[in-house]
């Protein structure tokens, strides 16, 4: 399922953290104003951009736990008892957690300079939950449709609503939405780890600008997150040699021929 992304995202985000903490807890009064420290240290642009990433690397995990639940008990949630209450809540949830997430992981992009922003915010605004979050979460009686100029209205189907499954129906032009959750969420997840492993990578070389062998061991580190991806394991020797094991699907077996028929006595 989704397992995978999750492993790899939370190591994208730990990595980062790692990253940013080591930075700030070499400051000491001695070396004046923590601010102004740690915007040296990490290189950043501007002051508050300190603040901005502590609060997008709570929202990425806090917001991938609650994704992670999400999937692991689906639209129902762990009842014995078919709510429609804890439905709406569950799907507004899940749909508005994915969006904070979208734009913390855009904030850090942006803070590290990466060159390729206006791109990757095209790439999550086309994402299918992006789309049902703006629809159903955010604007289900306001929705401004640039294509035809018309505000639109959506409502979700509450009888589909249950397991990963999520239909919505426009009152506008009267047109049904089926949504996967499953595929919809991979999509999702897919694109966080993208931008989060771009925006490491950069962070790494322009923090540690000057010190390939410091870059060559952050950057050898954040390629785990490419194995568990892959759904593989990445396990480490006793000299921190790195050994990792990929999954992979076995082939089928060739289905055996049909026998042939005996002939018929003459």
């Amino acid at each position: 399922m989704l397992e995978p992304l999750f492993k790899a995202l939370h190591h994208y985000n730990d990595e980062y953290r790692e990253l940013i903490n080591e930075k700030a807890m070499r400051h000491t009064p001695a070396r004046g104003d923590f601010v102004d420290f740690i915007q040296s240290s990490l290189k950043l642009t501007k002051p508050e951009d300190w603040g901005f990433i502590c609060s997008s690397m709570d929202i990425i995990n806090d917001s991938l736990l609650g994704i992670e639940h999400f999937c692991k008990y689906g639209v129902d949630g762990p009842t014995k008892y078919d709510d429609f209450g804890e439905k709406y809540i569950r799907l507004y949830g899940v749909l508005n957690a994915t969006y904070i997430q979208q734009q913390a992981l855009l904030n850090l992009h942006r803070i590290a300079n990466v060159p390729n922003i206006r791109e990757l915010e095209g790439r999550v605004a086309a994402l299918k939950v992006r789309e049902a979050r703006n629809k159903l979460g955010a604007h289900s009686v306001d929705y401004s449709n640039r294509e035809s100029g018309q505000t639109e209205s959506f409502v979700p189907v509450r009888i589909t609503l249950s397991g990963m499954r999520c239909d919505y129906y426009n009152n506008t032009t009267l047109e049904h939405t089926e949504v996967d959750l499953i595929d919809a969420l991979r999509e999702h997840l897919t694109l966080m780890c993208d931008i989060y492993d771009g925006t490491y990578r950069k962070s790494v070389r322009t923090i540690y600008k000057s010190n390939q062998n410091k870059q060559e061991e952050l950057l050898e580190k954040i390629d785990d997150a490419l194995i568990f991806r892959d759904g593989g394991t990445v396990l480490r020797n006793e000299s921190g040699i790195k050994v990792f094991v990929t999954s992979y699907e076995p082939e089928p077996e060739p289905e055996p021929e049909p026998e042939p028929e005996p002939e018929p006595e003459k």
